[in-house]
């Protein structure tokens, strides 16, 4: 689920447009996106997409201008931080930098009454003779009380909430608070000019609006996955929305905190109003290369004491890591296995690392000459590292990779079924025969996967 794209197609429709969407959630012949453009009867074809994603774009781009010469836009992260490279991209003509609902409105009614758009503020262009139109960013919209309501009918609503088995996806505020280097939100946040205004938070009230708004389009609702990166930023904010979900919603719900924000106090709060499982980055065991590399501060200590208060709450604690940073060495990595064995996760996850166009670890590795060729070749974050390793082999990187997959695989399967922490010690004995099946049968597309996210979906939060 895409909430962007929700917004966007709020705004569009409100104005009297006709919006469709064609969702690419596997790789798809490049006739059936042709023919979706040409039965919609597009006037302008967009594009989202992210870093990972802009090989397909390149293929679906070019298959579309082949049928129909119609004017291509993109937007989305990798357009909006690296317009240049986005512009470069099949037949796009434009990109658009930043929230899009300003500019996008902007750009069909001149399109609409026949206008010249070259100029509309948040756009970036490329002209027939190759020349690059750069107009200015607009500042965002301070008052979160004014975005649109998203509008979800464009999405298969009934089949996402099948796969997800009832949980449904959601988003109240706007940004992030802190700059992470690996992460694109610094990097977002500095393309507007009114940059303190990046985080934007709706009034209690108008949050509770919302939820109701985006319930209506599902059906059989068991709970909510709240994407917001941080829905614990503002204490007190929490403490009327809570208040006001308890009676008005009462769903159970899950969402992403971080280590600094998570006193007793507020996992008090979390807890009375219903949510059962909180999602928290440890990124990397070793504390240099977390507060130097990652910029993320808190110490060891502080995580596993975290991780402790959490589960006092009787709350289920989801934690995210990541493994190939640059420089780091297989010690490193083993020291990110051994965090987690002593936080004790109830389930997570880990990623290789990706370095995204113009964050600070980006720079880094390009300073330093450690990106790779086969980053292009790279669709997601679970498929092999993305860098140059210099203090360690590509395989010992697969090798740590595969032991934290599988330990906190282990976790997830015991703790969903509801079995003793011993049986999580056998899986992963079990799992670790033979690793790189096992891995390559949860990386894979397969049923087998399809069947096993379900039943973790289904049982995690009983």
């Amino acid at each position: 689920m895409n909430h962007g794209l929700a917004s966007l197609s709020a705004v569009l429709k409100e104005d009297g447009h006709l919006v469709s969407l064609h969702h690419l959630s596997t790789r798809e012949p490049e006739d059936n996106v042709v023919a979706e453009a040409m039965e919609a009867g597009a006037d302008v074809v967009g594009f989202s997409f992210t870093t990972n994603q802009k090989k397909h774009i390149e293929k679906y781009s070019r298959a579309i201008f082949d049928k129909m010469e119609t004017l291509q836009i993109a937007g989305g992260i990798h357009p909006t931080i690296a317009p240049l490279d986005a512009l470069k991209t099949g037949l796009i003509s434009g990109v658009c930098i930043g929230e899009g609902e300003r500019p996008l409105r902007e750009l069909l009614k001149c399109i609409r009454d026949k206008k010249d758009f070259t100029h509309v503020p948040g756009f970036w262009w490329r002209l027939s003779d190759g020349h690059i139109v750069r107009n200015p960013i607009p500042p965002l919209d301070s008052e979160a009380d004014r975005t649109p309501l998203p509008d979800y009918s464009i999405f298969d609503t009934k089949r996402i909430n099948s796969d997800n088995s009832g949980w449904a996806a959601m988003m109240l505020i706007r940004g992030c608070p802190y700059d992470c280097y690996y992460c694109c939100n610094h990097v977002l946040r500095s393309i507007y000019p009114n940059k303190k205004c990046y985080v934007r938070i709706p009034g209690a009230e108008r949050a509770i609006d919302l939820i109701k708004h985006s319930l209506a389009y599902y059906d059989k609702v068991v709970g909510i996955n709240f994407a917001d990166d941080m829905l614990i930023y503002r204490r007190e904010w929490l403490g009327k929305f809570t208040e006001l979900y308890k009676v008005n919603i009462g769903l159970p719900y899950t969402c992403n905190c971080r280590i600094e924000h998570l006193s007793d106090e507020v996992l008090s709060t979390l807890r009375k109003s219903g949510c059962k499982t909180v999602y928290v980055g440890i990124e990397s065991g070793n504390e240099w290369l977390r507060r130097n590399l990652l910029n993320r501060q808190h110490t060891n200590k502080e995580i596993v004491d975290c991780f402790k208060r959490i589960r006092e709450h009787r709350m289920s604690v989801f934690a995210y890591n990541i493994v190939g940073f640059p420089f780091e060495t297989a010690e490193q990595m083993k020291e990110t296995l051994l965090l987690n064995k002593k936080a004790k996760p109830t389930s997570g996850v880990v990623f290789y690392f990706y370095p995204y166009p113009a964050t600070r670890l980006f720079d880094i590795c390009k300073e330093f000459d450690l990106l790779s060729d086969n980053m292009e070749n790279l669709s997601g974050y679970l498929e092999g590292p993305a860098i140059k390793l210099t203090h360690c082999t590509e395989r010992d990187c697969i090798r740590q990779y595969n032991r934290m997959r599988l330990f906190l695989a282990s976790r997830s399967l015991a703790s969903s079924l509801r079995l003793p922490e011993i049986f999580a010690k056998v899986l992963s004995l079990m799992f670790n025969v033979s690793p790189e099946f096992w891995v390559g049968l949860m990386t894979k597309n397969s049923l087998f996967k399809y069947k096993v996210r379900k039943l973790f979906y289904r049982y995690r939060f009983r």
